[in-house]
């Protein structure tokens, strides 16, 4: 009886130098695994308002509004319980605007950080966003361990820096050249009309008409009635009298795809372009080139006829973006698609979407054009192919469109 008495005495001893080891230990866990979770939410953090801010710089070109949505966007996320703050002044040293590119073949990226006032103005253009994330002593509050002194010291700095980048795409342009687009809603105001012969006499020396004693005067090769009435309305009454000549929906597009191009020549970014066209049947007509020039020339080369075969326009013009021949594998591949009217022959453009989203990674950007478009469906392309469905109604509208989609240009993280 007197051993055992003396054995549980033992153990009480041992108990009372082993628990507070154990609890220590425990601290010591449980403080080195909430500063683990603590920097894994300031890296996501940081790493959504990089990424929110280099898509505002891309979408938005400008400056302060890239701060802006950066700012939020931090805020919206929490480290330790708190709202990440970032102080997005000029001086404050934690955002910067400057060129990311490619340091090696390995896929890694280098910074040259910009001036931010010569970016602001336009002097130089910036394609990524290098945002520091903290939360040290004086900038946010340093991380509270849950116990203070067990190997870790009562409050721990925590940095993480993460740029985003806009990177190179190649493009696969897919446009409607059905009937419809060939159309032009011509209403002459009050007091004008090109149905006299006065005019028709002019038309004639002009080459847009032809005369024929016993049938008289008729439409020159190349000339329609919607032609001869833009004829009428530019040359003969004149645009200071009346305003711009109403134009087909086609013309529309040559110079909306005008305004893209543009845009894209402007850009830090190398993009590829490649051309294809729908309508009855659909054809790739360019493969994906940096020569925008090319594109403008092989449009003026088309003409709009026949019924509209999305889903065929759709197949044509994926595959340029995989041809080895023309193709970057780290391009991000974007396809657009373009119509004026209603899907109503061939293979359905949903159908194909989903069997190359299934095998590719990609994105799809829809663009309607015109009241009759079939907006429904062409929101479901976008939505499948993980892009954005945009409609006008307007030359000038569509211009806007294509203006947007060119500055939407891709954002990864680098670092």
């Amino acid at each position: 009886m007197k051993i055992h008495n003396q054995r549980k005495g033992n153990i009480l001893a041992l108990m009372c130098f082993l628990l507070p080891a154990l609890f220590a230990v425990a601290a010591f866990t449980i403080n080195l695994a909430y500063l683990q979770l603590s920097r894994t939410e300031l890296m996501v953090a940081t790493d959504a308002a990089a990424r929110a801010g280099g898509r505002a710089l891309s979408e938005l070109q400008d400056v302060d509004d890239a701060l802006e949505v950066a700012r939020i966007t931090a805020a919206m996320n929490t480290v330790s319980g708190e709202s990440l703050i970032i102080d997005t002044d000029d001086n404050a040293g934690y955002v910067h605007f400057g060129l990311a590119q490619a340091a090696d073949t390995s896929s890694r990226y280098s910074f040259t950080e910009y001036d931010i006032d010569e970016v602001r103005s336009g002097n130089i253009v910036a394609n990524s966003l290098r945002i520091t994330g903290n939360r040290v002593s004086g900038a946010g509050g340093a991380i509270q361990m849950p116990f203070p002194s067990f190997g870790l010291a009562e409050e721990v700095d925590v940095l993480s820096q993460s740029v985003a980048m806009q990177v190179d795409r190649d493009i696969a342009l897919v446009l409607d050249r059905s009937g419809s687009m060939s159309w032009v809603d011509i209403n002459w105001p009050s007091g004008y009309s090109p149905w006299n012969y006065d005019i028709y006499y002019e038309a004639y020396l002009a080459g847009v008409l032809d005369y024929d004693y016993y049938w008289g005067y008729y439409y020159a090769s190349g000339y329609d009635s919607d032609s001869y009435q833009q004829w009428v309305w530019t040359e003969y009454y004149g645009e200071d009298e009346l305003g711009p000549a109403p134009t087909t929906p086609w013309e529309d597009l040559v110079e909306a795809v005008g305004v893209f191009l543009d845009v894209l020549e402007d850009t830090i970014q190398t993009e590829q372009v490649s051309l294809s066209s729908y309508a009855s049947t659909a054809s790739t007509d360019l493969p994906l080139q940096t020569d925008y020039q090319n594109i403008i020339d092989e449009l003026d080369t088309l003409s709009a006829s026949g019924a509209t075969a999305i889903g065929y326009g759709i197949q044509a013009g994926v595959p340029t973006l995989y041809d080895a021949t023309y193709a970057r594998p780290l391009a991000a591949k974007t396809v657009i698609v373009m119509t004026d009217g209603i899907h109503n022959t061939g293979t359905s453009p949903v159908t194909v979407t989903e069997d190359y989203i299934g095998q590719y990674d990609m994105t799809f950007h829809t663009i309607t054009f015109s009241s009759g478009a079939d907006q429904d469906l062409m929101q479901e392309v976008a939505d499948i192919g993980g892009g954005m469905h945009y409609h006008a109604n307007t030359s000038e509208e569509l211009n806007e469109v294509f203006r947007q989609i060119a500055n939407n240009l891709p954002t990864i993280i680098t670092q």
